[in-house]
């Protein structure tokens, strides 16, 4: 773990309640684990367009891609998206992600460590709140058949808020934010005052950045920088004096 020098003298945050955000996706749980969900609701439009499956699923990545740029709250709604795509291949079909999230939740893997971080946390007696860009009918589902759900206080999502993790509301009476993206969980928690613990490739999720917004943030740096969750609990201890 890397910690950036400005916090090295301090090293800990300096409040008897401490409000953590955990990032969900890329941090608690592989993107990749939805996989299997979108490919399987790209199949189903698919069969009706007559056309193959990854056509739909890319259509589907270009759209979310596309209202990501604008910050759009419709870039994590996944029924609108597959709708979208659907209606443009000329396919009148009601679109639920959730029944087919259900078919594969249980299968999604945590990376090592997640509920034990999120039990850290807890038994240091602090609050700890899943702060995702996904919306709360997807996550919700997520949190509570992996069992996320009986160690952490309350849930943020944009729906919720009104706003993706790029808007103070966000961030209110938090002080510390634990994500995988460089935007929305270094970038701007940082900007609203927050200590930052990045976990991941920090260069990949740049590259990521630059390529679905322009933006080139090699010039900021987070409160630390962790590998893995194994290096995050590392971390916590200290950064919470507890």
């Amino acid at each position: 773990m890397k910690p950036n020098s400005k916090f090295l003298n301090s090293g800990i945050v300096d409040t008897a309640l401490v409000i953590v955000l955990i990032d969900l996706d890329g941090t608690l749980l592989p993107l990749d684990a939805w996989d299997p969900v979108f490919q399987e609701v790209s199949r189903l439009i698919a069969e009706r367009a007559n056309v193959e499956w990854s056509q739909v699923y890319r259509a589907a990545k270009e759209l979310n891609k596309a209202l990501l740029r604008r910050f759009d709250i419709k870039a994590f709604d996944w029924d609108y998206i597959f709708a979208e795509v659907a209606h443009n291949l000329g396919v009148n079909i009601n679109v639920r992600v959730n029944e087919v999230l259900i078919k594969y939740v249980r299968g999604f893997k945590p990376y090592d460590g997640a509920i034990e971080l999120l039990k850290m946390i807890k038994d240091l007696g602090h609050k700890v709140v899943i702060a995702t860009n996904g919306l709360y009918s997807y996550q919700s589902i997520v949190i509570n058949e992996l069992g996320f759900s009986k160690y952490i206080d309350s849930i943020r999502t944009p729906d919720m808020v009104g706003c993706p993790k790029n808007c103070r509301e966000f961030f209110d009476n938090a002080h510390v934010m634990i994500g995988d993206n460089p935007l929305f969980d270094v970038y701007y928690p940082s900007m609203f005052g927050l200590v930052t613990i990045f976990v991941g490739d920090w260069d990949k999720r740049l590259n990521y950045v630059r390529d679905v917004w322009g933006l080139d943030l090699s010039g900021i740096k987070p409160t630390y920088s962790c590998k893995n969750i194994s290096e995050v609990m590392q971390v916590i201890p200290r950064l919470l004096n507890g």
